[in-house]
């Protein structure tokens, strides 16, 4: 979970970054008629939730080796998002990529984890009785 929560920041942050650059390469493209403040908005938009998993991530594999039991759940909640949202992309755009592919891997590879049993009795119940 730490290696695709990187990975998802860094993506974010690449993006952020080079944000106008892309806004004006989609208006170039002339498949749209969007202006280029629209076009960042939309690439800004299609990074959102690449970033906020990507933090849900990273605060799931921080807490996760204290055994907390949310943090299991959030990860696995995460990667599962991460999936799905990968397998939209790879289908809505009609082609795989390397960083889809990778991203798809390490997301059911989280997802897998998350869900085998030595994970489970690891952590503890999130509603442990006492």
């Amino acid at each position: 979970m730490s290696l695709l929560a990187g990975l998802l920041l860094l993506n974010a942050l690449l993006t952020w970054v080079s944000r106008a650059t892309v806004a004006r390469a989609i208006v170039a493209e002339g498949a749209t008629r969007m202006t280029v403040g629209e076009a960042e908005r939309f690439v800004v938009l299609w990074m959102l939730p690449y970033l906020i998993l990507g933090l849900l991530l990273t605060l799931s594999a921080w807490f996760l080796p204290r055994r907390l039991a949310w943090a299991r759940w959030i990860g696995l909640a995460a990667a599962a998002l991460l999936c799905l949202l990968t397998l939209f992309s790879v289908v809505t755009t009609r082609g795989i990529t390397v960083a889809s592919l990778l991203l798809l891997v390490l997301s059911f590879a989280a997802v897998m984890s998350m869900l085998a049993g030595g994970t489970a009795r690891w952590v503890p119940r999130l509603r442990a009785r006492r």
